[in-house]
């Protein structure tokens, strides 16, 4: 299904289940024209939720340029957080942070009107995840002067009232460099015992690129956990073109498994897939070396978003065939084959347009089943918000 929010360009970037069992998505609204935050919810059904911002959909500004949702958390007590940028492509964006009664509105006892915006640097500072821990304060990820030729990845905690957490790198603000190139940090996760996993990109060259999976744990109080990759950091070669990171997910076991894309700068990208022991070692049990690339079309193939059923078996959405193609979920077992009982061989993809469909975002529901939010139409006349929904079994 797809929905519109406004007539100049929408798209979904995340996506989430309350406990009630309705989605709550995020994106951008109005790309073309006004960029804002979107929410909308939906129920069980597909149907938009009326309680919800009145009609199932809510937009915020941060600022008069480019603003976007790219994360979503859902607290305990049903409120919505909403992780993603003010200001893209200014020179100085920011990472901006909305928290959302359960009806839409902006919960003003955050940050003072619902909103929260931190500065790294007077570059552009982007953000790309958010993960909630468990004592209820917040953990966005993204870069540090990402336009520049040094960025690195960029961690921000928030008290749960918007306020930057100084247990946290001493200000409530944390950076980490790879290389002497550009590294970000697309998603972020907490483990069990409390500390985080965050999972990007290094480049090891400042103009060509040639990024590898780039992964760093932290103890709680922001510093490097030396018991990961030696000092805290864990790299990831696929090939000789950039390798990213797009998301991470945890398993029951602490494994850490990650997904993106692998040569995301050539004509063939394929999925990625990577899943590490607790002490960052690569898992020779998945695939015999830790690794796993998945070609669906000879054409370019991103994994954007990842899950670990309870049963261990691995989720995995994103588009084949690129801009132009489709929306595609991909289930692999727990060493890292497709497993051949979903959609009789693993895979399955859905078609929207003609023009650009892509998926962001995955979440799966308690019945097993899979749903997969991104956007419809990209390039065509009305880019709109698109879900599509897959059985489990």
């Amino acid at each position: 299904m797809t929905t519109d929010v406004t007539p100049s360009g929408d798209f979904a970037a995340d996506l989430a289940i309350q406990a009630d069992g309705k989605i709550v998505v995020v994106g951008g609204a109005s790309w073309d024209k006004n960029p804002r935050f979107a929410l909308l919810r939906y129920n069980a059904d597909g149907t938009l939720d009326t309680t919800f911002g009145g009609d199932g959909k809510v937009t915020t500004n941060f600022t008069r340029r480019e603003d976007a949702a790219w994360g979503v958390a859902i607290q305990s007590d049903g409120k919505i957080l909403a992780a993603g940028d003010a200001a893209l492509r200014t020179g100085n964006s920011r990472f901006a942070v909305a928290r959302y009664n359960s009806d839409g509105t902006l919960d003003s006892t955050f940050g003072g009107d619902g909103k929260v915006t931190t500065e790294f640097t007077r570059a552009d500072d982007p953000v790309a995840g958010i993960a909630l821990q468990a004592d209820g304060k917040i953990v966005v990820s993204g870069g540090a002067a990402w336009n520049t030729l040094h960025a690195n990845f960029a961690l921000a905690r928030y008290n749960t009232d918007g306020s930057l957490d100084a247990a946290f790198g001493g200000d409530g603000r944390v950076t980490t460099s790879f290389t002497r190139g550009r590294d970000f940090a697309n998603e972020v996760v907490v483990q069990g015992d409390g500390k985080l996993v965050a999972g990007g990109y290094a480049s090891y060259s400042r103009t060509n690129g040639r990024s590898r999976f780039a992964l760093a744990r932290y103890n709680a109080d922001g510093t490097l956990d030396m018991t990961f990759g030696g000092d805290g950091k864990v790299t990831t070669n696929f090939t000789r073109r950039n390798d990213v990171v797009l998301d991470l997910a945890l398993q029951p076991d602490a494994k850490i498994v990650a997904a993106g894309i692998s040569a995301s700068d050539g004509s063939n990208s394929k999925f990625g897939l990577a899943r590490y022991n607790a002490d960052g070692m690569l898992d020779a049990s998945f695939s015999g070396d830790g690794k796993v690339q998945t070609d669906f079309i000879a054409g370019y193939d991103q994994a954007e978003a990842v899950m670990v059923q309870p049963d261990g078996v691995i989720v995995v959405g994103g588009a084949t065939a690129g801009f132009g193609g489709r929306f595609v979920v991909a289930r692999y077992d727990t060493g890292g084959a497709l497993d051949s009982t979903f959609n009789a061989g693993g895979i399955a993809t859905t078609n929207f347009t003609r023009h650009d469909d892509f998926a962001f975002g995955l979440a799966l529901q308690t019945d097993g089943n899979v749903v997969l939010a991104g956007g419809s139409g990209w390039r065509g006349s009305n880019p709109k918000v698109a879900l599509a929904r897959y059985f489990g079994s």
